[in-house]
């Protein structure tokens, strides 16, 4: 009798050290359905935050950014990995949308629209390290979630339209699991891996990126990121073509163009403490740093996110 191979259900080892050491707290944040016309803008939080779609369809939009808007159907999960403050609509958002009183939203007898949202607070750095070289959000329609995401987001929309006995406490406690899940396919999934986040994966890459994290500002060179990957400066340069499609340079401008931007929406810090953080000598250098990376100048791109 031929023995049937057992099935391996190994993580591998850099993707498994990486989840078992995040924390993180999420709890339900704001439980609706929608009927006619409605839209909201957010406010900024310190928290991520996740939303999935539990029945109709919806628009999500950044300000100064609705280029790109994003529309998402019934099943969609979106996780934002910081706070930006977006538009969610039910038409596509545009530079004079404004905000729907409140009296629109219909709880709970109209539900042709549903929305379930959660707050994530981070609780380790490493979490918040994850987070922030993460995209600003991540779009997972229905169609290409994976594994046992899928079912828990579907669990989740059945609780929310049943509306039974303590369905806000189930679909409140099922959400650090969707979480880890939705970590799980982003971290697993080589066709979701870009930039920093593909780093993460690479034991070398992985402790050059969380040392530039903790100290954005020290004077790095090439040779002193390599020397911590433990690869020579050639080495080095073609580990991170070959991983992140970036130059080394481009590795530590955007690290540190990720601290810089979280700094100016969750801090009043002025500009010339922010260039000092980062390893600027000047305000004007940085300003010009971020322009040519952002097209906004920082006062610009701070008063939109507040």
């Amino acid at each position: 009798m031929t023995k049937t191979p057992a099935l391996s259900t190994e993580t591998p080892e850099p993707l498994e050290q990486l989840l078992a050491q995040l924390a993180f707290g999420s709890e339900l944040h704001f439980e609706s359905g929608f009927c006619d016309h409605w839209n909201l803008l957010t406010t900024k939080s310190s928290k991520a935050a996740l939303h999935v779609v539990t029945q109709g369809q919806l628009w999500m939009a950044i300000p100064g950014r609705l280029q790109e808007q994003v529309l998402l159907e019934a099943g969609d999960a979106i996780f934002f990995s910081h706070s930006f403050r977006h538009w969610l609509s039910d038409e596509p958002v545009d530079e004079h949308t404004n905000e729907v009183d409140f009296a629109n939203f219909c709880v709970p007898d109209h539900v042709e629209r549903g929305l379930v949202c959660y707050d994530i607070a981070v609780e380790s750095p490493l979490t918040a390290n994850l987070f922030q070289v993460m995209p600003d959000y991540i779009h997972l329609p229905a169609n290409q979630q994976s594994g046992r995401l899928s079912p828990l987001i579907q669990l989740i929309r059945q609780e929310a339209q049943a509306r039974q006995p303590g369905y806000q406490a189930a679909i409140s406690r099922l959400s650090d699991v969707v979480v880890l899940h939705l970590l799980r396919q982003v971290l697993s999934d080589d066709s979701m891996q870009q930039g920093l986040l593909a780093a993460l994966k690479d034991p070398a890459l992985r402790r050059v990126v969380l040392a530039i994290m903790d100290e954005p500002g020290a004077d790095w060179t090439v040779e002193t990121m390599a020397a911590l990957a433990f690869l020579s400066k050639s080495a080095f340069a073609e580990r991170c073509h070959k991983v992140m499609a970036m130059t080394a340079k481009s590795l530590l401008d955007e690290l540190r163009l990720q601290r810089c931007r979280y700094l100016l929406i969750h801090s009043e810090l002025s500009l010339e403490l922010i260039a000092e953080q980062i390893g600027y000598q000047s305000a004007t250098a940085f300003i010009r740093f971020f322009k040519q990376h952002e097209t906004l100048s920082p006062g610009e791109f701070r008063a939109l996110h507040h």
